[in-house]
Parts: C-alpha cells; sequence; structure tokens
C-alpha cells in the first residue's frame, strides 16, 4: 500500500507572502492550491448533499495526527463546498481559534504570541472568525461575545454567510471524537435561527488505502427545546451535532459517542 504524502508547493509561497502583508485572499483558491500536494489525491463522498443555493452551517471533526495537520482535511471540504455551490454566498467563513494555548514555558511566551499574531494576519486575509481557544480557561473568560455577535450578525438576513466549524476544536484520543468545549452546542444553535439547518462533514483516512476523504451528510435541523435550562441545551445540540458527523466517520472513529450513536 502506498503511503500518502503530505508536500506544501513552492507556490504557496505567493499566498503567504499575501497574508503577512495583510491581503485578502480567496480561501477556496488557496485551499485548493494546498491539497494539490496530496498523493493519492484526497477522496469526497457524497457531495451532492451540499447545498446548492440555500445556506447551512458546516460542521466537521477535527482531524489530524502526526504527518497530517488539520488544514489539509478542512482544505478538501473548503473547495468540495465551493465547487457544489451555484449561488452566493460560495466561499466558507471559518469560526478558528484565534491562537493556540500553552500552559506555561517557551509555548507560552514565544509560539502562544505567535500564533495569534499569524491567525490574526490568516483571519484578516480569508475573513474568518476568531474565537478565544478555551472559553472556560480564566483569561479568556468573557472574551468570546464579539466574534459570537459577529457569526450571530453573518447568519441573519436574506442572505446569510456560510459558517463552517470544528466544534471540538481538537482531536480525540486515537483520533476518535471528542467533546466539544462548553458553549460549542450552543454557538452552533444559535448561529441556525432556528431556520438554518446543520450539513455534517466527516474527516478520515480510509482504512483500505490510506486515502483522505471527506464524506459529507444530509443537511437537518437541531432539535433543542427553548425551555431547557442553557447548559442542557448546550449539551443536547452538541450531541446532536457530534453525532451527525460520527455517523459519517469508521466505527473506529466514534470515540467517546460509541453508545449514542449505536443507539441512534
Amino acid at each position: 500500500m502506498k503511503t500518502p504524502r503530505y508536500v506544501y508547493s513552492p507556490r504557496l509561497l505567493i499566498p503567504l507572502v499575501a497574508v503577512l502583508l495583510g491581503r485578502r485572499r480567496v480561501l477556496s483558491r488557496d485551499a485548493a492550491l494546498l491539497w494539490r500536494g496530496v498523493s493519492p489525491p484526497p477522496r469526497v463522498l457524497d457531495a451532492h448533499h451540499v447545498p446548492s443555493t440555500t445556506p447551512f452551517i458546516l460542521t466537521v471533526n477535527h482531524y489530524d495526527r502526526p504527518g497530517l495537520a488539520a488544514w489539509w482535511g478542512i482544505a478538501v471540504v473548503v473547495t468540495a463546498v465551493t465547487a457544489q455551490r451555484t449561488a452566493e454566498p460560495r466561499e466558507l467563513c471559518f469560526a478558528m481559534a484565534r491562537e493556540w494555548w500553552y500552559p506555561r514555558g517557551f509555548g507560552k511566551w514565544f509560539k502562544q504570541p505567535f500564533t495569534r499574531w499569524f491567525f490574526g494576519k490568516f483571519s484578516r486575509a480569508y475573513g474568518t472568525i476568531p474565537l478565544p481557544p478555551a472559553l472556560e480557561i480564566e483569561e479568556f473568560r468573557g472574551q468570546g461575545a464579539l466574534a459570537i455577535r459577529r457569526a450571530l450578525a453573518m447568519t441573519r438576513g436574506e442572505s446569510p454567510a456560510l459558517i463552517g466549524i470544528a466544534p471540538e476544536g481538537r482531536t480525540g484520543a486515537n483520533r476518535g471524537l471528542c467533546f466539544p468545549p462548553r458553549g460549542a452546542g450552543l454557538f452552533v444553535l444559535l448561529m441556525t435561527h432556528d431556520r438554518i439547518p446543520v450539513l455534517p462533514a466527516g474527516i478520515y483516512e480510509d482504512d483500505s488505502d490510506r486515502v483522505l476523504t471527506v464524506r459529507f451528510g444530509a443537511p437537518y435541523a437541531l432539535r433543542v427545546p427553548h425551555d431547557l435550562p442553557r447548559d442542557t441545551r448546550d449539551a443536547l445540540a452538541a450531541c446532536q451535532i457530534m453525532c451527525a458527523i460520527g455517523r459519517l466517520l469508521p466505527r473506529r472513529m466514534w470515540g467517546v459517542y460509541r453508545e449514542e450513536i449505536e443507539r441512534g
């Protein structure tokens, strides 16, 4: 079996320089440039589920491993969505961490400020929604309000933006699903405004040939009663979101949602 290769093309220097200079870029074009360095080429399954004209909130698992960073799979998702769209908007706007968080040491004093600086450049170039990396950590408490208000505003009106999010924010044990941080389920629920469907997508490497694969599922509506306590609504929404993603993944990747997915 051929070992997959993930190679960064020298042509990526052009968008990299543009990002550092603060110039706007088209995410799908640069994403396509990135995954052209994947060998064998990635596989997209059931792309017909991507609505061609109507809005949606895309949710996807966070998938990475040594030698395969999370952005490779996201690049495939982005280009697949844009290819299916026939009406504006066609580009996904991803909600992503504004920096990587480190508790102490070299990471805290160098890596975290560097990622905050670079991700800020990235956000301005591609129009992403920068979120604090961990809302439950004291140093970030209350800092997500501005980004949440922006996302809610973007999903209102007659032509809402296409928002994408990986609710977990990290990859679970053995690359299986893990629990999203507190508030992630409610964030997605609020962005739907009780009218926009959720489009699930699963990223994995195929068991037979190890090809990087993206599989889309049918859009669905979150079913969360309004009269439940806030934390209960958050947990219920998160469970529905992650189980919908899990059904698109190999059984070995169901992780902490194995029992819920088996119960259907």
